[in-house]
């Protein structure tokens, strides 16, 4: 039972990077279905919550992938169903509940940087790092610039996508809520994408990056996949009247 993981990675790796993405996309299609449909607006905040931490560890990793010339870091699946999580909390539940989840998400990502440093911080027996401490360090002391660059990306992206969203559904109702769900990630992602990069590797950069590096490398394969896993989230939104629960 101890060896679960490590047997299950080793049974992962067997996969394409394709299909790790495909599966790490239905986990997340999944889980929101699922909190949306047993507990509702509750569910999605939780999700969304939960979801930036999540990420903000997977990006850490770059990943390489059959179509791309340069590495992508991972974790951009899960931060684009954030967009689709907002869209259904806008849907559903209003632009206010959407815009509060912004803040609580953004007031929580700080509350688990500053706890977790007073425990790196705690001493270990003896006089070396332990395996866990550097394990520790490496997730959740990342670099202020890219910490900083990744909260205000975040926080424009999402004010966008909700005020799109919004202004979508009082044009046309409940019609096209594929249109409107589509535009706002897509345009919202465009500009979380190109925000971080800007800052965290030119503006903030000690050493920045060639501005075709990081239009190409970053923002462009970036926001191709973002572009892909929008659209197969599509259904998400469609489904949801079917599973929202009507006593929540």
């Amino acid at each position: 039972m101890d060896d679960f993981f490590i047997n299950s990675i080793k049974t992962l790796e067997q996969f394409s990077p394709e299909m790790l993405l495909i599966f790490g996309f239905l986990t997340c299609i999944i889980c929101t279905l699922l909190s949306f449909r047993y507990f509702g607006a509750l569910g999605l905040v939780c999700y969304s919550v939960l979801a930036v931490t999540v990420a903000n560890m997977q990006v850490l990793k770059l990943g390489i992938f059959s179509y791309a010339q340069e590495p992508i870091a991972l974790g951009t699946v899960v931060f684009t169903t954030l967009f689709t999580t907002s869209d259904l909390i806008t849907e559903h539940y209003g632009a206010a509940l959407a815009k509060k989840t912004i803040y609580l998400t953004f007031s929580m990502q700080i509350f688990v940087i500053l706890s977790m440093l007073f425990v790196i911080a705690h001493p270990e027996p003896g006089h070396h790092k332990s395996a866990v401490q550097l394990g520790i360090e490496t997730l959740f002391t990342p670099s202020l610039r890219l910490l900083i660059a990744s909260l205000i990306a975040f926080i424009i992206s999402q004010h966008i996508d909700i005020s799109i969203f919004s202004a979508l559904k009082k044009r046309h109702g409940k019609n096209l809520l594929w249109l409107r769900g589509n535009v706002s990630s897509l345009i919202s992602g465009l500009f979380d994408t190109f925000v971080f990069s800007i800052l965290a590797w030119i503006v903030f950069a000690p050493s920045p990056l060639p501005i075709s590096t990081v239009l190409i490398g970053f923002i462009g394969f970036s926001q191709c996949l973002r572009v892909f896993v929008s659209i197969l989230s599509t259904p998400l939104l469609y489904i949801s009247y079917r599973l929202k629960p009507h006593d929540l």
